[in-house]
């Protein structure tokens, strides 16, 4: 019987006038949609001129259960760890990846083929040959859900998660750990054994945190509108997220002390009505705070919401990957609008 699956991809590509350039997360769209589920909304994603493709990346549910009318069925949980089967296709410079995987947009650990491996936030595959298919399974007892409930599980990869500025010979991350999005329902028929996160892979770190919304401003949709103008209007279809460290917005890199605290400033504006659910990340491990390990927020018309927090240094290494990923919970309800996962550019956090 053959294989069905359901693929999302992206095409990365390299601006000759920058170092790398990658598709970023506000722009990166569904470029293929392989598969007869045809479960992936197909858009066009027009590349800038004087652009050079340096890879493909595919990835989607691998032999999912679909109904009459060739669309994938939701997941069901009847207790234990879920399986979860799963294929990705790479090409070029794509082929080191890592997922993330988010229940009702909180962060999930999980295993990977085998059910003695370790839970993590992330794990990392490096495709070994072009355009061929490699399946992998997904293995977790989700986080969250009680019987009867319909949650989203969202699968987030992230091109080379490996890549680390090591300040000689790179500074920055360039358009690596950009993300690609996929999804589906998981449906509830008893309720989910409750896991000790922190035991498994959370990282504690986070402290002071304080939630608070603001007006946006003219110098912030200013301070967006790089490739094209973002004004008001745009705001009432699209998102946009800001972060800056000590008062200061960084896009490659940022010295830290030794010890003491780093002030993050994380704001997240846009689309009005949309509820997000917010993660901090450093070296792909969640970071929590009093055992929380994701901020929930929703947006609202003219304003932004900002999530205030502290860093203690002295859990850092040398060299830290720092970044927020933001998952939308409730994107069913606007049916016709582009509702997707928001990342920040990966900063590096160095002592």
């Amino acid at each position: 019987m053959k294989k069905l699956r359901v693929f999302k991809g992206a095409v990365f590509c390299i601006i000759f006038t920058m170092v790398i350039a990658g598709c970023s997360t506000n722009n990166t769209k569904s470029l293929h949609s392989e598969a007869s589920p045809g479960q992936t909304t197909q858009t066009q994603n027009t590349l800038e001129e004087n652009t050079i493709v340096k890879g493909n990346l595919f990835h989607g549910f691998y032999n999912p259960k679909i109904d009459g009318k060739g669309k994938m069925l939701p997941l069901q949980y009847n207790g234990g760890e879920l399986t979860l089967d799963y294929s990705v296709r790479a090409s070029g410079d794509a082929k080191n990846v890592g997922f993330l995987i988010f229940v009702d947009g909180k962060p999930q650990p999980y295993k990977l083929n085998k059910t003695a491996a370790s839970y993590q936030y992330m794990h990392t595959i490096q495709v070994k040959e072009d355009d061929q298919d490699t399946p992998f399974t997904f293995l977790f007892t989700p986080i969250i859900g009680k019987s009867g409930d319909n949650l989203h599980i969202s699968i987030v990869s992230m091109y080379n998660p490996s890549f680390l500025p090591d300040m000689k010979e790179t500074t920055s991350y360039g358009g690596y750990q950009t993300t690609l999005e996929t999804g589906t329902e998981l449906i509830f028929n008893q309720d989910t054994e409750m896991l000790d996160i922190a035991a498994l892979s959370q990282q504690e770190g986070l402290s002071n945190v304080h939630q608070s919304t603001e007006p946006v401003t003219e110098d912030l949709l200013k301070k967006h509108s790089v490739m094209e103008k973002v004004d008001v209007e745009a705001l009432e279809k699209r998102v946009f997220s800001d972060l800056s460290v000590n008062g200061e917005t960084k896009q490659d890199n940022f010295k830290v002390d030794k010890s003491g605290k780093l002030k993050i400033t994380f704001k997240l504006f846009g689309h009005p009505e949309v509820r997000y659910r917010n993660t901090f990340y450093i070296n792909h491990k969640a970071l929590a705070s009093e055992e929380v390990s994701s901020f929930e927020t929703v947006l609202s018309k003219g304003n932004a919401v900002v999530v205030d927090a502290e860093i203690e240094l002295d859990k850092l290494e040398d060299f830290n990957t720092f970044y927020v990923v933001s998952v939308p919970v409730n994107a069913n309800d606007f049916p016709d609008d582009v509702i997707i996962v928001q990342k920040t550019p990966s900063l590096l956090l160095y002592k």
